[in-house]
């Protein structure tokens, strides 16, 4: 189930396939070059300096590489399509992921933020190529259109590569859904709706799988802005220029 599709050649299809399926893979957001400058920021973060490679929360306040992923003009004309207006970004998250670093468990992004249905959308950006062996996701179709489905608690030590948040609970996804496998090359955007479950495979490999995240909001929407991310609106390039890049959905 991929659509191979860009949404700047072929808007109301990506646009579709979006909505059904709760997922869009946009390649070539990134260059090559872009994402060995994002890496190389990671590393001159403040946790990282200090030899801790867990999950780095907001690195778009420690770093200017950071803010301008951010507010990647591509990511930010998929987001307005997503959402349906002019988005603000509220979070990004930067994750080593060394080898060894158990996965992150099945969850929907909106259990955290709590928006409204359909105002809420990430971009998850491999700064590698992914596979299911280095850590790569695990995504279930259509289970956005549950809306918001219950979690059970786990009972699982601490990684300490891994977010504090990420084996703490999981979703509980109805039977109807399938689990799939992604395999996301370098510097594509995987487009994920805020109410997808999707979770990802531990790090088999040999080497780290760099990924950034970037969270989205209609703006003007509400969200919770939680105790430790501390969410708040980024104001993203100007509507008018959105306008100019985005194709009619």
């Amino acid at each position: 189930m991929y659509n191979c599709l860009s949404y700047f050649t072929h808007p109301k299809e990506t646009m579709a396939f979006y909505h059904e399926y709760g997922y869009h893979i946009e390649h070539n957001v990134f260059t090559p070059a872009e994402c060995d400058i994002v890496i190389e920021a990671a590393y001159e973060l403040e946790e990282a300096k200090k030899g801790v490679f867990r999950p780095c929360m907001m690195p778009h306040r420690q770093h200017p590489i950071f803010l301008q992923a951010l507010q990647k003009s591509k990511i930010v004309a998929l987001i307005a399509a997503a959402v349906g207006g002019k988005p603000a970004g509220i979070q990004t998250e930067f994750f080593y992921c060394k080898p060894g670093t158990r996965g992150f468990s099945l969850h929907q992004d909106n259990f955290y933020v709590e928006a409204e249905y359909g105002v809420f959308a990430s971009a998850w950006s491999p700064l590698v190529d992914t596979t299911q062996q280095n850590g790569g996701l695990i995504i279930y179709p259509g289970s956005h259109k549950e809306g918001g489905l219950p979690t059970r608690k786990l009972n699982l030590n601490a990684d300490a590569g891994q977010d504090p948040n990420a084996n703490n609970e999981e979703t509980v996804v109805p039977e109807k859904y399938h689990a799939v496998s992604v395999s996301i090359p370098q510097g594509a955007a995987l487009l994920i709706h805020g109410h997808l479950v999707h979770g990802s495979n531990s790090n088999q490999s040999d080497q780290a799988r760099h990924v950034l995240l970037s969270t989205y909001i209609k703006s003007g929407s509400a969200f919770r802005a939680g105790n430790h991310a501390k969410r708040a609106e980024v104001e993203l390039i100007p509507q008018e220029y959105i306008e100019k890049i985005a194709l009619p959905a």
